[in-house]
């Protein structure tokens, strides 16, 4: 049977009770206040390539056993692509509006990004994207919801968030290894899944029935 990846899904019965506490709840600036504000044209942005990222997964399940390996390197380009925009952009920036203390999620945003740069040296199996997915549901609910990451950036930018906006839309794609089909990548996956607070059986061979 084929591998079925709901599109922004939230995670499926056996999946939430891997993934760890998130630290989910309203986000609030360095004095303790609590941040609020609509959501931009920075969100928009960030949100609208979650749900690209999002579609490339669900592409990359060909069915009857098969996987896109074409889609998925478009997945890994622009999903590391997204990573760099926020550790090089977006983290460092409301960092330094906050007078150098990072975002109260700053930490937790790095840990899953650490996590899915390791996936994404992994081949394009069910397991991988059965990780993938579960890592994507809880990182991107901190980032998108009211109160979240992306709405905190733009508070506290204010007019600048514009500027970070083009700054954003023009990053390169970056450079992307190829990925390695070996038991030492796993284990080193599942390793920094554990460090991330994520039971590492998410990595554990199944079929694509299961999905």
């Amino acid at each position: 049977m084929a591998l079925t990846l709901a599109k922004r899904s939230k995670p499926k019965k056996g999946v939430a009770s891997l993934v760890n506490s998130r630290l989910p709840g309203v986000i609030k600036d360095v004095q303790g206040s609590r941040v609020c504000g609509n959501s931009g044209r920075l969100h928009e942005f960030m949100a609208a390539e979650h749900s690209r990222l999002d579609d490339l997964l669900v592409r990359c399940a060909c069915g009857a056993g098969q996987f896109d390996v074409a889609t998925y390197e478009e997945f890994r380009g622009l999903l590391l692509r997204h990573i760099s925009i926020e550790e090089k952009i977006l983290l460092p920036a409301a960092q330094r509006r906050r007078s150098g203390t990072p975002l109260a999620l700053a930490l937790r945003l790095r840990l899953d990004h650490g996590v899915l740069a390791a996936l994404m040296m992994l081949p394009p199996v069910a397991s991988t994207f059965y990780a993938v997915r579960a890592v994507l549901d809880a990182h991107n609910r901190l980032e998108e919801a009211a109160d979240g990451v992306y709405e905190q950036c733009e508070d506290l930018l204010g007019l600048e968030a514009e500027d970070l906006l083009a700054r954003c839309r023009a990053t390169p794609r970056v450079s992307v290894s190829p990925w390695i089909d070996s038991p030492k990548v796993l284990a080193a996956a599942k390793r920094v899944l554990m460090r991330a607070s994520y039971d590492d059986s998410l990595l554990n061979p199944r079929e694509e029935a299961q999905q």
